[in-house]
């Protein structure tokens, strides 16, 4: 039977972790490794009070890493099935279920969108933004799991600059009638690409007013996080506005 795309996402996504896993195992092996060579076997000595301790510890964190490396490696051996790496932020169904669509969507090459959102740092994040005409996929999120956002329930979507949470900071902020979502992006450009991409399929409701900077969707997330109510209404306002106007 064919591997189904949730499935294949999960694949990479274990493999991922298990080689970051190897990773951090391999720093900790060397750096026990210098420690011994400097110390030598009173690193173990557990006849000694001073280092009984330490001995102790490393021992304790040695067996750890072993058991958690076994594990690990044990649990991503298969993919996650029926939708279990899905994460669904507004809880409209079940993942088994959502995975039904989206994997139908996909096989049927219903991808309307898809983009990489790699980081803009030394470091490349190979997550991406993609969409089918029933969910947002926003893969990379937190190693195997995907957040999915239906189509039907997002009012905006905007690129939005700011110093929150860090020293610069770009995201994709998404928002809909219970909660408003966000999605690091770290190149204002790309998530400018990204936002107007979307905008064939999710309307940019807001774009007529006149009143529209870029300091607009900080302005918007104060007033949804502020006042629900007036939000929506101006969101009403906006998308009859929109919809006269085509």
């Amino acid at each position: 039977m064919a591997t189904n795309f949730l499935e294949k996402e999960s694949i990479a996504a274990n493999k991922k972790f298990r080689r970051l896993l190897l990773i951090v195992d391999a720093v900790f092996i060397a750096a026990i490794a210098i420690i011994y060579f400097f110390v030598g076997d009173e690193l173990f000595d557990f006849s000694d009070d001073r280092t009984k301790q330490i001995s102790a510890i490393l021992l304790g964190a040695m067996g750890i890493m072993l058991i958690s490396t076994f594990t690990v490696l044990i649990l991503t051996m298969r993919p996650a099935k029926n939708g279990k790496n899905l994460l669904l932020p507004l809880a409209e169904t079940t993942p088994e279920k959502a995975a039904e669509i989206i994997n139908r969507e996909v096989a049927e090459g219903k991808i309307l969108y898809e983009e990489t959102r790699d980081y803009n740092t030394p470091v490349q994040h190979d997550t991406r933004v993609l969409l089918t005409p029933s969910y947002l996929l926003l893969i990379g999120y937190s190693m195997e799991k995907i957040r999915a956002v239906p189509c039907d329930r997002i009012l905006w979507i905007g690129a939005q600059v700011g110093y929150k949470g860090g020293p610069y900071m770009v995201r994709l902020i998404i928002f809909t009638r219970e909660k408003m979502l966000d999605c690091g992006v770290n190149d204002i450009e790309l998530a400018k690409r990204i936002a107007e991409g979307l905008y064939q399929y999710i309307p940019n409701v807001f774009r007529n007013l006149k009143w529209q900077d870029d300091n607009f969707p900080h302005m918007l997330e104060k007033l949804y996080q502020e006042d629900r109510d007036q939000f929506l209404a101006l969101y009403e306002e906006a998308k009859k506005e929109m919809e006269s106007s085509l």
